[in-house]
């Protein structure tokens, strides 16, 4: 979908935490892209529908319609007929990935990130810390499932201390 695209993107969330483990049913794909790339994913998917959802509600990114401040995220589908296919995390920082919840915790983006069969995927570990927060059933799952390296456990485990996020 996003091939030829000229917009840099990478897979993050459940399937990037899940990458080389046992995989389990995913409703959609959370993808993240740059920000500063919008424009050429919005010309590239031209009749695709984007939104973007808030705590209150949901709406439109209509075509030539400015991105509401702030946000963070778009929703993705082919049309009101069909089901939500992506979501699409703005990255905001191109020279580095920061954790939007602590802005501390940032990797290099060679650190941060993999490819594998030439699909870039943020690494296990990052995902997994996006996903201590929530801390669903899902979530849990995902990090008993997840395939880490000792480097990437102990990383992983200091950065939750660090963030307070004891419970995992």
């Amino acid at each position: 979908m996003l091939k030829g695209s000229g917009v840099r993107w990478l897979i993050v969330g459940g399937r990037a935490a899940r990458i080389v483990a046992a995989p389990r049913h995913h409703e959609d794909t959370d993808v993240a892209i740059c920000a500063a790339d919008l424009p050429a994913l919005r010309g590239h998917l031209g009749g695709w529908h984007l939104w973007e959802p808030s705590k209150q509600s949901i709406r439109p990114l209509r075509p030539g319609a400015e991105l509401s401040a702030g946000q963070e995220q778009l929703w993705l589908r082919r049309d009101a007929y069909h089901p939500w296919v992506a979501d699409l995390l703005l990255q905001r920082h191109e020279h580095a990935w920061v954790f939007k919840k602590d802005s501390r915790v940032q990797l290099p983006w060679d650190r941060a990130l993999h490819a594998v069969d030439g699909v870039r995927y943020l690494r296990p570990e990052v995902a997994l810390l996006h996903k201590a927060h929530l801390d669903r059933p899902k979530d849990r799952a995902d990090l008993i499932a997840a395939v880490l390296t000792s480097d990437a456990r102990v990383w992983l485990a200091s950065t939750l201390e660090l963030l307070g996020h004891d419970a995992w």
